[in-house]
């Protein structure tokens, strides 16, 4: 099995490889352009001041860590609204967020949101 990692910006292999250094480059790409490599970013911009933060375990886990005086009830609430619109992948994705001194937690399993048409859908006469 090749195991490839991405070092100084490029992708490289660990150990030698029978794979061509394009088709290393091209696997590194694919894996560049998933999701959960730009979710954690988006959901940390969102909330700058609120998350220390953002580990993706996996494509469908992600630990996050608040930052000190947030309100974690609240943010709890914010968190559940928001982060289903921004979420792109057809599978669910469990959150395990913590406070800062982890005394408290919240698990949340979102999905994303559908986007709502204002149309109504074409009907056969």
């Amino acid at each position: 099995m090749e195991k490839i990692l991405k070092e100084d910006g490029k992708w490289k292999t660990l150990l030698g490889s029978s794979l061509s250094e394009e088709l290393i480059q091209n696997i590194g790409l694919f894996i560049d352009r998933q999701q959960y490599q730009n979710l954690p970013i988006e959901i940390k911009l969102r909330w700058p001041k609120l998350i220390e933060e953002i580990i993706a375990n996996s494509d469908s886990e992600y630990l996050v860590v608040c930052k000190p005086f947030v309100n974690f009830r609240s943010f709890e609430k914010m968190f559940e609204k928001f982060v289903p619109a921004m979420i792109k992948d057809e599978w669910a994705i469990n959150f395990k967020v913590y406070s800062h001194d982890f005394s408290e937690d919240f698990i949340k399993k979102l999905s994303r949101r559908e986007e709502k048409s204002s149309y109504q859908p074409i009907q056969k006469w």
